[in-house]
């Protein structure tokens, strides 16, 4: 493989890695693609399944993604950094860097997809019968590129939790960072926030389980948590209030002008990872404050742009429109996947404090007004009760997605990847997912729950007797 000529393209390894526990023996081809796009091609040496699966990258990439999941699975696997270094969050590589902004957004993940489609064709003397694309975050909008801008790289593609516009997401997240300036929420009122939101929100699917199915349902009003007197672990300040309302509601311009989703409510556990930060400046270091900041300084405005106080929700939303083109993924027209013959799987966490979403619901259904009924042939979107960003939170949050460990492999009920494997190779579409919730999120503690997730707007829903606990006592059924 090392002396494999390809256009623009230098091959720096070609090595057998040893199998070790799910991962089997493998070649790791590793090069660069025009000098500065670093990729890796994990070609297996025995148990090759026939088929291609591109890995997304979360963030700003930077670095090639673990490609280990697609492996286990029997896949050629493949993966880039984008066209540039650095830390998941940081984007300061494409300062002033037109070019590389382009590669990061959609340009270097076709190109290395190209790539590695002829690095499989020359490893295995045979082209790959199948062509697959699983990421979430970042990687659910590189998926979603995919799918609008190159419609025939894959033929199938599982999104999730997608960044689908990244500019408005921005001034979503900048709005977050502002609301909580000088309204600091620190990290030991959360759980009242939790409680209080399980108490408004958990029987809104007409079951009292602890978990919050369909938090667009409930209509929560953080003025419940405000102090009635002195301040304390179990209230909120007439400002947090504020700031929380803020949060949920989403950002306005001074008009009140609505500029994009707000946070649903419900399992606010991680909202100091992700939104509130330690509690002392604004929602510093979340990963909210941390991925706006890096886009308005290094991308929009500069360096010395104080994306916290200096933002105008009024005027600096004109100053993204430039932007969009190369970095917003929110394009409806998918004629040409759909001509294609691709099946696309969209994921969100309901409790996912990241990538809204109410964002992904509102995509949904804006390709459902575009395509109609045809929709259900080659879209899907589910839903997941109590799953945060990607990966982990107190539902079933175990169905596949890259990551996750104690799913069953190739499963199409308990795979999203091998349910969408029988969608392109079968013609079955998935009817529901089934997601499990470990004891502690361990595999090894054995099963705490089950539960299908349906097709939106279906949802799981209780046949009146059984534990509650067993997806076998529920049915996907239209929502309410």
């Amino acid at each position: 493989m090392l002396g494999l000529k390809l256009k623009d393209t230098v091959i720096t390894e070609a090595t057998v890695i040893a199998a070790k526990d799910d991962v089997p023996e493998y070649c790791r081809v590793q090069g660069g693609l025009e000098t500065v796009i670093l990729f890796e091609v994990a070609l297996p040496t025995k148990v090759w399944n026939n088929k291609f699966f591109y890995v997304g990258g979360g963030g700003y990439n930077g670095s090639v993604p673990e490609l280990t999941d697609a492996l286990a699975r029997g896949y050629a696997a493949a993966g880039s950094d984008t066209g540039h270094r650095g830390f998941h969050w940081d984007a300061s590589a494409m300062y002033n860097n037109p070019q590389s902004q382009v590669n990061y957004a959609h340009r270097a993940t076709h190109l290395v997809a190209l790539l590695a489609k002829e690095v499989v064709q020359a490893y295995y003397g045979s082209s790959a019968r199948r062509s697959y694309f699983c990421g979430c975050s970042n990687g659910g909008k590189m998926a979603i590129m995919e799918v609008q801008r190159y419609p025939d790289d894959f033929d199938g593609v599982v999104a999730g939790g997608a960044v689908v516009d990244r500019t408005k997401a921005m001034v979503m997240f900048d709005w977050t960072q502002r609301a909580l300036l000088g309204s600091e929420i620190p990290p030991y009122k959360i759980p009242a926030m939790k409680k209080a939101t399980l108490a408004a929100c958990d029987a809104k699917d007409g079951l009292v389980d602890g978990l919050i199915d369909r938090p667009d349902k409930c209509e929560f009003d953080p003025k419940v948590l405000r102090c009635a007197g002195a301040d304390g672990p179990n209230c909120l300040t007439p400002k947090q209030v504020t700031a929380w309302k803020k949060i949920l509601n989403g950002p306005v311009n001074s008009a009140g002008k609505r500029l994009y989703v707000g946070y649903s409510p419900g399992h606010e556990d991680d909202y100091p990872y992700y939104i509130t930060g330690v509690g002392t400046m604004h929602g510093y270091p979340s990963s909210n404050f941390m991925y706006m900041d890096s886009f308005m300084r290094w991308i929009v405005f500069g360096p010395k742009f104080d994306s916290v106080r200096d933002f105008d929700y009024d005027k600096n939303p004109e100053s993204m429109i430039p932007f969009e083109k190369d970095q917003d993924a929110d394009s409806t027209d998918l004629s040409g996947f759909k001509a294609h013959g691709g099946k696309l799987i969209l994921y969100n966490g309901w409790a996912d404090h990241s990538t809204p979403p109410l964002r992904t619901v509102q995509y949904y259904n804006d390709i459902l007004q575009k395509n109609g009924e045809a929709t259900g042939t080659f879209v899907r979107l589910f839903m997941m009760p109590g799953l945060y960003h990607c990966n982990g939170g107190p539902g079933p949050n175990t169905f596949g997605g890259l990551g996750q460990k104690g799913y069953k492999k190739n499963d199409p009920e308990n795979d999203i990847i091998g349910a969408l494997d029988r969608w392109v190779d079968q013609g079955i579409p998935p009817a529901k997912l089934m997601a499990t919730k470990f004891k502690d999120d361990d595999p090894r503690q054995g099963v705490a729950r089950t539960r299908p997730v349906c097709p939106y707007p279906q949802v799981a829903t209780y046949k009146g007797s059984g534990s509650v606990d067993d997806a076998a006592n529920f049915v996907c059924a239209s929502s309410k």
